[in-house]
């Protein structure tokens, strides 16, 4: 099936979001980019997720002004075609995409839930507590394995990671109220700075003279 959506307006038609999404299978993101790649285009962003087999995958690519984008759009689309995946197109204007840009200074947040199993009302809470405090989710991902339907091991762990990005209103009460969640629904919230020491492993030396 095919979709064609334009949005109207003021905009930079050079800046083009692409939006695919079916039924997961090799080869889709290849044949978005190699269209792209015909028409002499860079990749401002890309982002890709599956879940159970639905793929869902954006591209923010900037067309070159010497080419035409509805061409790029109709041999995106007869790519796509054969593979039977959906296709959305928005133009991005340029007063848009800056304020994008702009929007990476913020700082960054990580929390992380764990559980046996992970259930609506732990996504519900750790929600309404990151929108209390004015912050925005990036970007949800699941850390751990496939968890089975019928059979819950008592060893078993469901582990969620939310990227965050804003400035909390009250960093004591986010903190307050993650330890909250935590207690009363029998879970562990830990939430970290996303920032360089996160990432990089770190040693503690004790000089016992």
């Amino acid at each position: 099936m095919w979709h064609l959506s334009l949005a109207m307006g003021l905009v930079v038609r050079e800046i083009l979001l692409i939006n695919v999404s079916g039924e997961d299978k090799p080869g889709v993101t290849r044949a978005v980019s190699e269209v792209l790649v015909e028409h002499g285009s860079d990749i401002l962003d890309i982002g890709q997720a599956v879940i159970h087999d639905s793929l869902n995958l954006g591209i923010l690519a900037k067309i070159p002004k010497d080419q035409e984008v509805e061409q790029v759009q109709k041999e995106i689309l007869y790519s796509l075609h054969a593979m039977d995946m959906k296709v959305r197109f928005q133009s991005i204007s340029e007063e848009s995409y800056e304020h994008w840009v702009g929007q990476q200074g913020k700082p960054r947040h990580i929390v992380t839930l764990l559980a046996h199993r992970v259930t609506a009302q732990h996504i519900a809470r750790v929600t309404t507590t990151t929108v209390e405090q004015g912050l925005n989710i990036d970007k949800i991902t699941r850390l751990s394995g496939r968890v089975p339907i019928e059979r819950i091991e008592d060893n078993s762990k469901a582990c969620v990671e939310f990227s965050l990005r804003g400035v909390p209103t009250d960093m004591s009460a986010l903190r307050a109220s993650l330890l909250e969640l935590s207690a009363e629904m029998d879970v562990d919230v830990a939430y970290q700075e996303d920032n360089i020491y996160r990432r990089n492993r770190r040693l503690v030396v004790f000089d016992m003279d």
